[in-house]
């Protein structure tokens, strides 16, 4: 997930920081109401910073209104299998995967499929460090992009090697750049760090009066 599509607003920020942990903790959807109480905001606020989002494709709601995504963090199913110690998630991209588990410093494991080729792609982390390996992520140009998930994500994908990469966007025509994981991971984690810290110490942003 590129820069702009974290956001840089302190509701957007604080709300799908908040989103992001109750997911992490939760293994499960996340409710406008749970999100309030983390935020100490207005319900209001929430549902609206929830309805901006999900219309950028930055967070994915359910039929129901919960937040089933957020910061690429995924309860249902989707590209990438990520495993986090015993406990199953699913990311929409490969940036996801590395930036998520290295800023969690986590010990986990993903299983994805290259694009180019439909092989399935092992990874194997340990304290957030990603494996040695010739595995790459493609990291696509944001230009034209108005739908995080769908738009962006769809084309950030590991690939086998850096020449499986390039002769892939070259077929497809998409524009990007082609980076190690380690790479990869350094750019998550200035990426995902302020959402784990977005509601430390935050004012509130409750109305008055306002608890719907």
């Amino acid at each position: 997930m590129t820069a702009e599509a974290l956001g840089t607003d302190d509701g957007g920020l604080q709300t799908r920081g908040a989103a992001f942990r109750l997911l992490l903790e939760t293994g499960g959807a996340v409710s406008a109401a749970q999100i309030a109480a983390a935020t100490k905001a207005a319900r209001s606020a929430v549902n609206a910073d929830l309805r901006r989002l999900d219309a950028a494709g930055r967070i994915r709601l359910s039929a129901e209104g919960n937040v089933l995504g957020s910061a690429g963090l995924s309860a249902a199913p989707a590209a990438h299998e990520l495993w986090l110690g015993s406990r199953r998630f699913w990311t929409w991209c490969a940036y996801d995967v590395v930036g998520i588990v290295g800023t969690l410093g986590a010990d986990a494991h993903s299983l994805s499929r290259s694009p180019a080729t439909g092989a399935p792609i092992r990874l194997q982390f340990a304290a957030g460090q990603p494996p040695v390996t010739p595995v790459v992520v493609f990291f696509p140009d944001d230009r034209g992009a108005t739908r995080t998930i769908d738009d962006w994500c769809s084309n950030a994908n590991f690939f086998e090697n850096q020449e499986t990469a390039l002769s892939w966007s070259a077929q497809r025509k998409v524009e990007g750049e082609v980076i190690e994981l380690n790479e990869a991971r350094r750019r998550g984690l200035a990426n995902w760090r302020p959402l784990l810290s977005a509601n430390r110490g935050i004012e509130s942003r409750e109305d008055d009066g306002d608890n719907g």
